[in-house]
């Protein structure tokens, strides 16, 4: 284990210095082809948006830097200009290709212990998108995952238990599915003799939440951020959730990774009534609750996020709560009379997100680093159906470097605390648990065109359970991965 980590890392030094070479660069698609221009203007390094790229996205696919924006090519007009089309078609695709490797090792509460890998050249991504102005207040963005393989970071004590196999590990791939991203956007609802444009504008559909950093579509890394994808039955149960809930339950358990089907106010406002470069941003929601599915529990949840930002720096503190995160199919499925750790009593497991966030950039000041910080407090009241509550802490921190203008090298740590949580006084199977997680990523990026990218990456994940006994529980795994992703 020692000695893959020190390849991994290796490889990754490696890279980084066959990578400090100098490189041309030229425009990406759908946007830039609409207007004529670099995508610079909008990426810090695609896909990550900097703060001109998030107005710009903001604004409905219309507005840079407060000005409004005019396609090289007219749209065409509908109902007297009430309504556009582009005349080019809005349309670009994504494709993610490479090599990815993958280790785990298990160890049991009884010792035994089980180490897997796996490797393959895998089709990561291939994403349609599709996004434009329909006319000076609504627009639209479709993002559809054509394919995709999934990699895993298993964590929990049912996890660890899994030391009666040794098989290879196989990623899983999906063919089409259901849309990543969907919405309509009204964008200015306001007269601009009341406020300025953007100053509250409403999206509908399929979005992600307004968390301060993308969980998925403009993350810089291959390594999802822990603290967004763990829910309390990950952290808790003696069984994997593969087997103790069905297909259809656990692709409805809330995620904070997960794109949303609801609607959301948002806008900007700036001291003094004008734009300047210090802003307020609100975002206020209700969603289902189940992801991109449609609500099997009636639930309404709500979130929200403010935040300040000035010449790239900002501050923000984001909120997310659900009168219950489960539904009646799910609790029946991972019951105790159907073989789980559930109660089966119906009772809500109510759950609540927040904290803040905080990114450092000093690249206004000619300096070509910058820090992004996330901080969660996760709280759910019955996560197993036996009126115990569990908490847990988190967050990550990632430094990027960007020292020229076809490179960025970046590094992130990420953490998790969970309390200790134990259900068998009350009837329940579950504990003594008490989760600790982290992972530590190291990777670097070259852009032979700023729409092609080369990626080396590699990450160390840990999961242990310090309460188990007579030994700790652990999930350790080492990931690698080489890719080539290009926008067109």
């Amino acid at each position: 284990m020692k000695r893959f980590g020190m390849f991994g890392l290796a490889l990754v030094m490696g890279s980084e210095l066959l990578v400090l070479l100098p490189s041309p660069a030229s425009a990406i698609p759908a946007f830039a082809r609409r207007y004529g221009m670099a995508c610079s203007a909008c990426h810090v390094a695609w896909p990550v948006l900097n703060e001109f790229g998030e107005d710009f996205r903001v604004s409905g696919y219309r507005r840079y830097a407060g000005q409004e924006l005019a396609p090289t090519t007219p749209d065409i007009e509908l109902l007297q200009g009430a309504l556009t089309i582009p005349a080019i078609p809005p349309v670009a695709f994504r494709a993610d290709f490479g090599f990815d490797f993958q280790q785990v090792r298990r160890q049991a509460s009884d010792g035994s212990s089980a180490t897997r890998r796996g490797s393959s050249f895998d089709l990561n991504e291939l994403e349609l998108l599709v996004g434009t102005p329909l006319g000076k207040h609504l627009s639209f963005f479709l993002q559809y995952d054509l394919f995709e393989t999934e990699i895993e970071r298993p964590t929990g004590p049912g996890e660890a238990n899994e030391t009666d196999t040794r098989k290879n590990i196989t990623f899983e791939t999906e063919g089409p599915r259901v849309p990543g991203m969907a919405k309509l956007i009204w964008n200015s609802l306001l007269p601009q003799t009341m406020a300025p444009p953007d100053s509250l504008n409403i999206i509908g559909g399929i979005n992600e939440l307004p968390l301060a950093f993308s969980p998925e579509h403009r993350r810089l890394s291959a390594s999802p951020y822990l603290i967004y994808e763990r829910r309390g039955l990950d952290l808790l149960s003696g069984k994997p959730l593969d087997d103790l809930l069905s297909e259809s339950d656990g692709r409805r358990l809330f995620r904070l990774s997960e794109e949303q089907i609801g609607v959301e106010l948002n806008g900007a406002l700036w001291p003094g009534g004008s734009p300047g470069p210090l802003r307020l941003e609100y975002y206020l929601g209700v969603t289902n609750g189940s992801n991109k599915d449609s609500d099997p529990n009636t639930e309404k949840d709500l979130f929200g996020r403010l935040a300040m930002r000035w010449r790239g720096q900002s501050l923000g503190v984001f909120g997310y709560w659900s009168p219950d995160i489960y539904s009646d199919d799910l609790r029946a499925a991972g019951s105790l009379a159907n073989g789980g750790i559930l109660s089966g009593l119906g009772r809500r497991n109510q759950t609540y997100s927040v904290g803040p966030d905080l990114t450092v950039n000093l690249q206004p000041f000619a300096v070509p680093v910058w820090l992004d910080n996330q901080l969660l407090f996760n709280r759910e009241g019955s996560p197993t159906g036996f009126d115990r509550h569990f908490t847990w802490w988190g967050g990550f921190s990632q430094f990027n470097w960007k020292p020229f203008e076809s490179l960025i090298a970046y590094g992130r740590y990420d953490w998790l605390h969970g309390d200790s949580f134990d259900d068998t006084a009350m009837g329940g199977v579950t504990g003594p648990v008490r989760p600790r997680e982290w992972a530590a990523v190291a990777g670097v990026q070259w852009y032979p065109l700023v729409n092609f990218r080369l990626i080396a990456e590699y990450s160390r994940h840990a999961f242990t359970n310090s309460a188990s006994s007579p030994n700790h529980q652990k999930v350790e795994d080492d990931f690698f991965t080489i890719r080539a992703a290009l926008a067109f």
